[in-house]
């Protein structure tokens, strides 16, 4: 562990004492929250120490870009007295940081020399190690909660944490860890105590943004939202980056026509809202491409979305002076292509948000680039040359400079007869030559009679080098040339450079209206893409309300109807009054997964500001989504499939509110039937007792006795619905339709016939169910009928009580008796 295990543990009794001592000290400075932060592997974990509740505030692993949009919502949604980094955290987060504490304590930071200092006691550094995960995990299983029995072993206090804590949110953990090490040091609470009292932690709590819907990763996987296929060469490359996204929501809806646009279409998967307004305003924005008489401009503009680009890489590599001329292609088009957007998008009507932005947004300042790009740059020339040519009528000094460069082969020419001249009679040709850096050279063949170096000396003229049979020389016209002339190539390179520094610069000065234009091009994307599936699969508009209510008619699977040729719709319906808690039961492979999934899912796209598969749909705001449909392995801690399955259910207990929506799939299967019974039957009777604060509810099972036996209190917050069926004798056919009531029977036999179990495999298992549920025996089928065996023990029971254990020979009995028949 990583406390020692002398360090004196705070008594309940002391809790309230220390909890009072906080709150005087704190009256006047308010609350006191210290906040760490991780950001690791594209994903920002936080946790936060609240002095007032003494409870560690944790938010699951989330995927944060680089630029800290959903970080900066978090620090000022919290405002936390410190934040708690590591000393080797990223420097763009730093940076971002810093600018952020700045915005949100700039009444607070004091003006002048000690700036600095209050930055420095806001921004708390520690080292490196003390983030390590390993070490992150003894802290946290080293904590001693109030209600954690104390006589837990290791094993033990493992397992109650991974019902409290989801280990496989790395980043999460080390900020918990993070946040430990800072309370341990620097004693928050219990500076006046003895240094063997630790700083008390009552628990943890899940917190998320104001206006965003939490969703773990167990929730993504079991709800198909995204799903990863590997490249079949992916065991050559050893790494797991290799692969597309396979048959899932996310790869369904994802129409973008741009990366931008696609990536930031899953930022909005992975950050669904419930922010009333903001999921108004895309809908809005579907609607509005929805409709028919608005194709034409749909259609314009995901054919300009095609040439957006992404310009940030290009602008880094501009401030390096690394820009090609491919780059400055590409932003010549991208920038071209973002004016055609926006004249479109003024063109429109403008209560649509999106319309608003880009109008506001792609300013005169794209004009005046695009304008720049397209005078200066020769995109032909440059293609050929293969670097940065620059029009003529740009610069005067250049043009001269290029007419002069021009103009040198008919000038060398002349030269040329010129030296030959002056030259001696046995040399016949010559040639004037440039070069770059070398500048002017005269050029002779070699004759056969110059053998060795010294035949290559011509008075008056300089010899410089031999290549290809031919002399070159500087004579005293090329170095009158080089003074007059210079090395002109160079310098036309060297003034075309300047030329486009300058021009960088002029670009970079307006940058941030390029990083506008891709934030919200992106988004235009994403709702173009939203709602060309809208039209494609006939989805409608769900109405976003305050009340607690989730009403959905004629609900569909959105990945499961794409798959099959006629899919069933179903409604759903749950409110206060009308039933929360649904008990849904049905055969085996009737459809009740997907039915689970499906209300999952239409609650979960209507958040992300897309149409949902119904006809139509009222859904309240839903805070967060539980899932108990799938078991995801965990290698970070060594836990059974039913730990997993009952730390999901832990969780849901814990932290679900009245505007969560909590889906159970046969919770309880994975140990014996009466405990998973009994287990199932406590937590839905503690929602049950929640009344009015209790979650949307819907659970699957095959726990049939909860309805025969009445095991649960009849209210009418529970509701048992059925997949109806028809059943006919052997026959049994799904009608995959939700009416309420309940099934006696899972009809495991008819679905084992159906996948192709041998008969006889079947009728066995029929006959040992029937036995079973009568309580009577199951006798052991054998090669012989159990009728014989039974007859030929009746016989030696029969001859047994008829012998004379006085007079009769027991010995010969046996043999002939009891030793024949086990040797038979």
């Amino acid at each position: 562990m990583d406390s020692s295990s002398d360090t004196e543990i705070i008594r309940p009794e002391d809790i309230t004492t220390i909890r009072t001592a906080v709150e005087e000290s704190s009256t006047s400075d308010g609350e006191q929250l210290y906040l760490s932060i991780v950001w690791y592997s594209g994903k920002i974990g936080l946790a936060y120490y609240d002095v007032d509740t003494l409870q560690i505030n944790i938010m699951l692993d989330t995927v944060e870009n680089d630029d800290f949009t959903l970080l900066k919502r978090a620090i000022k949604q919290i405002e936390p007295t410190a934040i708690i980094l590591s000393s080797k955290q990223d420097d763009r987060l730093v940076k971002s940081l810093k600018q952020t504490v700045h915005e949100v304590y700039s009444s607070k930071i004091k003006t002048g020399g000690s700036e600095q200092t209050e930055m420095a006691e806001i921004l708390q550094y520690l080292p490196n190690i003390d983030f390590s995960l390993e070490i992150c995990k003894r802290r946290i299983l080293s904590l001693d909660l109030p209600a954690m029995p104390k006589h837990y072993t290791d094993t033990e206090r493992v397992l109650y944490m991974s019902s409290l804590i989801s280990f496989d949110n790395v980043a999460m953990v080390k900020a918990i860890g993070g946040v430990i090490k800072f309370l341990e040091k620097k004693r928050i609470g219990v500076e006046l105590e003895d240094h063997n009292v630790r700083v008390p932690v009552l628990g943890f709590k899940v917190f998320s943004l104001k206006d965003q819907m939490t969703l773990d990763d167990s929730a993504f996987s079991a709800l198909l939202i995204f799903h990863k296929e590997s490249h079949p060469s992916v065991y050559k490359t050893g790494t797991s980056d290799s692969g597309k996204e396979g048959l899932s929501l996310f790869g369904i809806l994802n129409r973008c026509k741009s990366q931008m646009g696609s990536r930031m279409l899953r930022l909005w998967f992975m950050r669904p809202l419930k922010n009333l307004q903001l999921i108004k305003e895309r809908h809005d924005a579907v609607t509005f491409f929805s409709l028919p008489r608005n194709i034409e401009v749909l259609t314009t503009l995901q054919d300009c979305m095609k040439h957006i680009r992404n310009i940030p890489r290009i602008l880094s590599k501009m401030v390096l002076a690394q820009a090609s001329i491919t780059d400055w292609q590409v932003m010549y088009k991208t920038v071209y292509h973002a004016i055609y957007i926006g004249d479109i998008c003024r063109a429109q009507r403008s209560s649509i948000a999106i319309f608003q932005k880009v109008a506001k947004s792609f300013s005169e300042d794209l004009h005046r680039i695009a304008t720049l790009i397209s005078k200066i740059i020769d995109f032909d020339e440059s293609s050929t040359q293969s670097r940065f040519v620059v029009r003529p009528n740009v610069d005067a000094d250049l043009d001269e400079k290029k007419r002069t460069y021009n103009g040198l082969p008919d000038f060398m020419t002349k030269v040329a007869r010129e030296e030959l001249c002056k030259l001696n009679s046995d040399i016949t040709e010559c040639s004037v030559i440039y070069l770059p850096h070398l500048c002017y050279l005269l050029a002779i063949p070699k004759s056969e009679n110059m053998v060795t170096e010294e035949d290559y000396e011509i008075p008056g003229l300089d010899f410089k080098f031999l290549s290809n049979n031919m002399l070159h020389y500087k004579s005293a016209r090329t170095k009158e040339l080089d003074t007059l002339l210079g090395d002109t190539q160079c310098e036309i390179i060297d003034h075309e450079t300047s030329i486009m520094h300058r021009l960088q610069n002029t670009i970079l000065e307006h940058s941030q209206v390029i990083y506008d234009v891709m934030e919200y091009a992106a988004e235009l994307d994403c709702l173009m893409a939203l709602s060309t599936c809208a039209r494609e699969f006939r989805y409608v508009r769900p109405q976003m309300v305050e009340d607690d209510i989730i009403d959905i008619q004629a609900g569909r699977h959105p990945v499961q109807e794409i798959c099959c040729s006629q899919f069933v719709p179903n409604d759903y319906c749950s409110k206060n009054g009308e039933g929360k808690i649904k008990i849904l039961t049905g055969p085996n492979a009737c459809g009740k997964s997907v039915y689970l999934k499906q209300v999952a899912l239409i609650v979960y796209m209507s958040h992300i500001g897309s149409f949902v598969p119904a006809e139509s749909a009222t859904i309240g705001y839903v805070d967060r989504i539980f899932t108990r449909i799938k078991s995801l392995e965990s290698v970070s801690i060594g836990l059974s499939t039913f730990m997993l399955d009952i730390s999901q259910m832990s969780e849901a207990l814990t932290c679900a509110t009245n505007r969560s929506l909590v889906m159970v799939d046969e919770f309880g299967k994975g140990t014996e039937s009466i405990d998973g019974l009994s287990l199932l039957c406590s937590s839905l009777h503690y929602w049950q007792a929640m009344e009015t604060f209790c979650p949307h509810i819907l659970v699957s099972t095959h726990f049939h006795s909860i309805i025969h036996r009445q095991i649960l209190p009849q209210t009418p917050q529970l509701k048992f619905l059925t997949l109806d069926t028809l059943h006919n004798g052997e026959d049994l056919v799904f009608l995959y339709q939700i009416v309420e009531g309940h099934t006696s029977s899972s009809y495991a036999s008819h679905v084992a016939a159906k996948v192709g179990l041998p008969q006889e495999i079947v009728k066995r298992g029929i006959e040992v169910s029937d036995l079973l549920r009568k309580k009577q025996p199951v006798h052991r089928v054998d090669s012989e009928s159990t009728e014989n065996n039974f007859k030929r023990c009746q016989a030696i029971v029969s001859n047994f009580l008829e012998l004379d254990l006085d007079n009769d020979d027991v010995e010969k009995f046996l043999k002939e008796y009891v030793l024949t028949t086990y040797k038979d």
